[in-house]
């Protein structure tokens, strides 16, 4: 143990009742029973004053490596999350496969997590072989019910992987594993904090109704989304939805809004003739990439809270099945868009429109916007909801959350729009969504937890 590290427990053994602390120095981590030491490049956490609970001790580091700041926040109002249950359970988790659309076995994996507790789950099959899984506690008097839920699937497994990507591999603070940041791992801290307040019997008969759900195809069409709407769970006065957005400040936000988004379908269609005479038809896959090729013309508005969308090719496809040479009478190509307030499906087929005649093409383009089409959202950060939410953020973390705007979409898009639910994204810090070598950063994951249980706690407190 080196001597920062070693000054650091001293200090804690000095401090009665310790949440979890943060080290403002050094590179590792290091962890004892239920406090945690998180050591970052010096400038992690700047000194937060939170009222009479925050406690701020200094030393100079005999190492040379300059000033040691510990931060200790006490036990206020807040839930004990089990963190060895938190870790072993997402490690779990990630060795089952779940690439959609096979979700049932990591399904299977959470209504047993539920049994443990004592409660038997609901098994809601959206579609064959593809269940959401939900169970309710009931914790108080409140009619009111606050749910806590991600998704269960997860894209399939990229190139270049260092690891078994179904493997839970954890080095230097991370846990590597195929989901595990989209969204393993803020599936496990819903079900943590769900844990934690099932359990907490000094809060029982003073809250309200806390549900928990794992869900299907957020990665596809969001049918598990769409299909939770319309049970019980759709009539929740707010939802939790546990999408990385960066758990630990000062570098994590907290999305303001989404954007929504609109699918392109073109289908172009031209003439086919001889390959040796391109003369005398007209090639429908040059004609789509003139069309892919000017996509920086297409009409974006601006917004002033969201800024711009944007969009992205994602499929073309054209030209002999088999190997002839001809011109290519006809193209597919797909292209998805984020959309702003003020734009909707409507909107963009007229800019694509446009964008089309524009380009004095010699072959005739059909414009479709099939599923997933999603509305773009912004929520109320004044509410009741939202403000049960900042304040368990600032006691746990030490500062106000940053809001801010996302481009991009989520489940949480279908609960607003589709079902008028508030809904705050907040989830861990990693990197590698979609990519290879996906991680999360393990010292996100128990505040996560943390702020979870404590905004159901701050709600049922307020209403």
């Amino acid at each position: 143990m080196d001597k920062t590290t070693q000054k650091a427990f001293k200090l804690l053994r000095e401090v009665k009742s310790v949440t979890f602390a943060i080290v403002n120095n050094g590179q590792t981590a290091a962890r004892i029973i239920d406090v945690m030491l998180v050591k970052k490049d010096g400038h992690f956490l700047k000194a937060v004053s939170l009222r009479k609970l925050f406690m701020k001790k200094k030393s100079h580091s005999s190492s040379g490596q300059g000033e040691l700041r510990v931060y200790f926040y006490g036990r206020h109002n807040t839930m004990e999350i089990n963190g060895h249950y938190l870790l072993d359970t997402l490690k779990q988790a990630i060795e089952i496969n779940s690439i959609l659309p096979h979700e049932e076995e990591l399904a299977s994996f959470f209504a047993d997590e539920i049994r443990s507790l004592g409660l038997e789950p609901e098994w809601h099959v959206v579609s064959p072989g593809r269940p959401n899984v939900y169970v309710t506690a009931d914790l108080g008097s409140s009619d009111d019910m606050l749910l806590l839920t991600g998704h269960l699937d997860t894209v399939g497994v990229a190139a270049n992987w260092e690891t078994n990507p179904f493997e839970a591999v954890e080095s230097e603070g991370r846990l590597y594993g195929l989901g595990v940041l989209d969204m393993k791992a803020g599936l496990v801290c819903a079900l943590a904090a769900f844990k934690a307040l099932l359990e907490g019997s000094r809060i029982h008969g003073k809250l309200g109704k806390v549900a928990f759900a794992a869900t299907v195809d957020e990665e596809g069409f969001g049918i598990g989304a769409k299909a939770l709407l319309e049970t019980d769970y759709g009539n929740s006065a707010g939802i939790l939805l546990t999408e990385p957005t960066g758990g630990m400040a000062p570098f994590g936000v907290v999305p303001l809004g989404e954007t929504g988004k609109v699918l392109y379908k073109l289908q172009v269609s031209g003439k086919t003739t001889h390959g040796f005479r391109p003369e005398r038809g007209h090639n429908a896959v040059e004609a789509a990439s003139k069309i892919v090729a000017a996509l920086d013309k297409l009409h974006m508005r601006t917004h002033p809270v969201y800024g711009r969308g944007n969009y992205s090719t994602l499929k073309i496809e054209g030209g002999y099945k088999e190997y002839a040479i001809i011109v290519p009478e006809s193209c597919e190509v797909v292209i998805t868009r984020l959309t702003i307030p003020g734009e909707s499906r409507d909107t963009a087929v007229a800019d694509m429109r446009r964008l089309t005649d524009s380009l004095d093409l010699d072959c005739t383009v059909s414009i479709e916007t099939p599923a997933p089409y999603y509305e773009p959202f912004l929520i109320d950060t004044k509410s009741t909801f939202a403000t049960s939410f900042r304040n368990a953020y600032h006691a746990t973390l030490g500062s106000q959350p940053t809001f801010a705007f996302k481009r991009g979409i989520s489940d949480a898009n279908i609960y607003v729009t589709d079902g008028g639910i508030p809904t705050i994204v907040y989830g861990p810090n990693g990197r590698g969504i979609h990519e290879c070598n996906e991680y999360v950063e393990i010292d996100s994951l128990m505040p996560v937890a943390q702020i979870l249980a404590d905004s159901c706690i701050n709600y049922f407190q307020m209403v």
